[in-house]
């Protein structure tokens, strides 16, 4: 069983070496790339070998400024995992339009039957139903280089913002991903209440996610016909225990039973939140009243038009700003929790 939160893949990141291309806009206009380099879980950092104010006056300089703010982003980044893999399949296409039409996505039908000879192949149908799309969203922020930054060559301070830049980035993508799941109105056929005949408590947890399990194979897809098969359960972080130790091979009033084994995934979220400008903004985890048994891949997608892109978007003099940073990706994100989720409620 894999788990996935936080805290365990960053422990996972610091025993990897792992060499990326990192793309930036240059001062040009050019897309190009800066290295990141992960040596046994330490990212090697990007120097500027002169002070800030001088870098800005040159295009060279301004685009090692790049190149640094880059890579302090990528280190914000590593503090912040991604933790919805395992249920998006990820489609990256930089041709997408800005209303992506989902039916390609969800409505191919294909079987493979017993071919007689000289009998003509059946090929793959797509389905035709109702048109919906999706949009591509652009997600986009920015940080600014003062005078003041420049004048005392506050390089630690940039460094500081450009790595929040990184964490804000992708604790967005958590929460675009995650939100569709978390915050959607089941209906009773996707719907588990949590079950309090046991004994102990973790007898009551394994009631549940059984009885959940049970109920989701009872509901069938109404275009295929295919129950739901969950393989990933969603919770939050301070039921992490207790769901482990339910899932395993258990002994109740004297009789051994099996660990459940169906659960190959599980992912724990509890959100995030900054403040900025005097104003919190805050991206919701799993309530600790609830779990999520999901079907990964099969109703989710992840769709990249581009992913983060950052440039340097020029001074503005009235406002004593030196230079500035933009950074913006393109995304959309296809979900269906009413084919792939089962929402559990959990015993107190």
């Amino acid at each position: 069983m894999r788990i996935i939160s936080s805290d365990i893949l960053k422990n996972e990141r610091r025993k990897q070496t792992v060499e990326v291309d990192v793309p930036y806009i240059s001062p040009s206009g050019e897309i190009r790339t800066v290295k990141k380099k992960i040596v046994n879980g330490e990212m090697e950092v990007f120097g500027l070998t002169r002070p800030m104010g001088e870098m800005l006056t040159t295009p060279t300089g301004l685009e090692n400024i790049i190149q640094k703010s880059v890579i302090d982003l990528e280190l914000g980044r590593e503090s912040i995992p991604l933790l919805y893999s395992p249920i998006y399949r990820k489609v990256e296409d930089a041709n997408f339009t800005q209303f992506v039409d989902v039916a390609p996505f969800t409505g191919v039908r294909v079987v493979f039957l017993e071919h007689m000879e000289l009998e003509e192949v059946k090929f793959g149908t797509r389905k035709i139903g109702t048109k919906d799309t999706v949009p591509i969203i652009t997600h986009a922020t920015g940080l600014q280089w003062t005078e003041d930054m420049v004048l005392y060559d506050k390089t630690w301070e940039m460094a500081e913002a450009n790595r929040a830049f990184g964490e804000a980035y992708n604790a967005l993508l958590n929460h675009i991903h995650l939100y569709p799941v978390i915050e959607f109105a089941y209906a009773a056929k996707n719907k588990t209440a949590a079950d309090t005949t046991g004994s102990t408590l973790l007898e009551n947890y394994r009631n549940t996610i059984k009885a959940g399990l049970i109920h989701a194979s009872q509901d069938k897809n109404t275009d295929t016909g295919s129950p739901r098969r969950p393989n990933i359960l969603l919770a939050h972080s301070s039921r992490r225990w207790d769901i482990e130790e339910c899932l395993q091979r258990m002994q109740i009033g004297g009789t051994i039973y099996p660990a459940i084994s169906q659960i190959d995934t599980l992912i724990f979220y509890d959100g995030w939140s900054t403040v900025v400008g005097g104003k919190t903004h805050e991206y919701a985890g799993v309530s600790t009243t609830k779990a999520y048994l999901i079907e990964g891949q099969k109703y989710f997608r992840e769709l990249v038009k581009h992913d983060l892109r950052v440039d340097a978007s020029g001074a503005d003099i009235t406002r004593l700003v030196e230079n500035a940073m933009v950074g913006r990706a393109r995304r959309g994100v296809i979900a269906s929790p009413a084919n792939a989720v089962e929402e559990l409620t959990l015993p107190a």
